[in-house]
C-alpha cells in the first residue's frame, strides 16, 4: 500500500512540477502551456523514459478524466455570449466558412492517400475546431480582444465548438456497439445541441437565483464546491444520455454565464485547471509514438493536414468582409490554433480504435504546431501593422 502511494504521489508530483516549469519557460517565448505538456507526455510516455503508462494507470486515468471535464466546463464558464452577439452574423459566416473547409478538404486529403472514409471524415471533423481558451489568452495577451477582429474570433470560435461538439456527439452513435443508423447519428448531435441549448435557457433564468440561495448559507468554498457539483452532474447527465461527458461540462458552463459570483467561479475553477488539465494533455502526449514522425507516410500526412488547418481558417475570414483586409488577417491568424477539442476528438479516436498510432501522431503534431505557429505569425502581423 505504501509502495503504491509512493509511486502514485511521485508521478504526480513530477507531472505537476514539471509541466509548471515547463509553462513559465515557454510563457518567455509567447507559447501555450499546452504545448509543454504535451512535449512533457511525450518525454515521459512509454516510447521515451516509460515513467508514465497511459493506459495501464487508473488514478491517473481518472485525474486525466477529471481534467477534460473541468477544462471543458472552464471554456464554457469563459465562452462570453456579448461578443457573439456583437458580431453575430461575421462570426457565424467566418465559423461556417472555416469548419466547412476544414471538413472537406482533410476529409478529402485523408481519403486520397487511401485511408477508409468513416476515417477520413473522423480527420476532418478534427480539424474543425478552432480553440476558445487559445484565442482568448492571445487576443487578451496582444490588446486586441476588444477590437472588432477579436469579437468576430470569439464568436467564431465560440460556434467552432458548439458544432464540434455536435459532431462528436453524432460520432458517439456512429461508433457505439449497436448497429450504426442515419437517425442515431442526426438525433444525438441534435440532443447534444438541444442539452446546450436548453442549459443555457436555463441558466439564464435559474442558476443565478439557486447560486444566489447558497451564497446565504454564508458556508466557505460553497461557490467552487457548488458549481464543481453542478458541472460534474451534468456530466453524469449526459453520459447516461449516451453523450460525450464533455457535453455536459460545457453545458454546464454556459449555464453559469449570469450567475453574479460568476467571475469568482472562473477564477477558481481556473486553479482546478492547473491541477488537473495537465494530466488530460500529459496523458496524451504519453500517448503519441515519436518514432512515427520520421516514417515518410506520417510526415506527407502532418505537412498536409497542417497546410489544411492552416488554409481553410484563413480562408474563413473571408467571411468577414464587413471589416478591412489588414482585420481580415488578423482573423484568419487568430483562427488557425488547434486544442482541446481536437485533442478530445484525437484521444477519442484512438481509443475506440478508429485512428491507428500513426494518425494520432499525426494530428497531435498538427495541433502542436498550430499552436506554436499562430502567436508568432499574430505578433509578426500586429508588428507590421503598427510599422505601417
Amino acid at each position: 500500500m505504501e509502495t503504491a502511494f509512493a509511486e502514485i504521489a511521485l508521478k504526480i508530483i513530477v507531472i505537476l512540477g514539471c509541466s509548471k516549469l515547463l509553462t513559465v519557460l515557454l510563457a518567455r517565448i509567447g507559447q501555450e502551456a499546452v504545448v509543454g505538456e504535451l512535449l512533457l507526455g511525450v518525454i515521459l510516455g512509454p516510447y521515451l523514459l516509460g515513467f508514465v503508462n497511459p493506459k495501464g494507470e487508473p488514478i491517473l486515468a481518472f485525474l486525466s478524466e477529471m481534467g477534460i471535464i473541468i477544462l471543458a466546463f472552464y471554456v464554457g464558464l469563459v465562452a462570453e455570449l456579448d461578443p457573439l452577439l456583437r458580431a453575430r452574423r461575421s462570426s457565424l459566416q467566418v465559423a461556417i466558412i472555416g469548419m466547412v473547409l476544414s471538413l472537406s478538404l482533410g476529409t478529402l486529403f485523408t481519403l486520397l492517400i487511401g485511408q477508409p472514409w468513416i476515417v477520413a471524415l473522423f480527420i476532418g471533423a478534427t480539424l474543425m475546431a478552432t480553440s476558445l481558451g487559445k484565442v482568448g489568452r492571445l487576443f487578451c495577451a496582444s490588446g486586441q480582444l476588444q477590437s472588432a477582429a477579436g469579437g468576430i474570433i470569439l464568436g467564431a470560435a465560440l460556434i467552432d465548438d458548439l458544432l464540434a461538439l455536435w459532431s462528436l456527439a453524432g460520432f458517439h452513435a456512429w461508433l457505439a456497439p449497436r448497429p450504426f443508423r442515419w437517425e442515431l447519428f442526426v438525433f444525438e448531435g441534435l440532443l447534444s445541441l438541444m442539452i446546450l441549448g436548453i442549459g443555457l435557457g436555463i441558466g439564464i433564468r435559474w442558476a443565478p437565483r439557486l447560486f444566489m440561495i447558497l451564497d446565504r448559507l454564508e458556508t466557505r468554498g460553497m461557490m467552487i464546491v457548488a458549481a464543481l457539483v453542478f458541472c460534474l452532474s451534468l456530466a453524469l447527465l449526459a453520459q447516461s444520455l449516451g453523450l460525450a461527458v464533455i457535453v455536459g461540462a460545457f453545458a454546464a458552463g454556459l449555464m453559469l454565464e449570469y450567475v453574479h459570483h460568476e467571475g469568482q467561479i472562473t477564477r477558481q475553477v481556473e486553479t482546478l485547471c492547473d491541477l488537473f488539465v495537465p494530466f488530460y494533455f500529459v496523458k496524451a502526449g504519453a500517448l503519441l509514438d515519436p518514432t512515427a514522425l520520421f516514417k515518410a507516410p506520417v510526415i506527407f500526412l502532418t505537412l498536409g493536414l497542417l497546410l489544411i488547418a492552416i488554409l481553410a481558417k484563413l480562408l474563413g475570414s473571408l467571411g468577414a468582409w464587413r471589416i478591412s483586409r489588414r482585420e481580415r488577417w488578423t482573423v484568419g491568424i487568430g483562427m488557425i490554433p488547434r486544442g482541446e477539442i481536437s485533442l478530445i476528438f484525437a484521444t477519442f479516436g484512438l481509443g475506440t480504435g478508429l485512428l491507428t498510432k500513426e494518425l494520432y501522431t499525426a494530428i497531435i503534431t498538427v495541433i502542436l504546431l498550430t499552436s506554436v505557429i499562430t502567436p508568432i505569425l499574430l505578433r509578426f502581423f500586429v508588428a507590421q501593422r503598427a510599422d505601417s
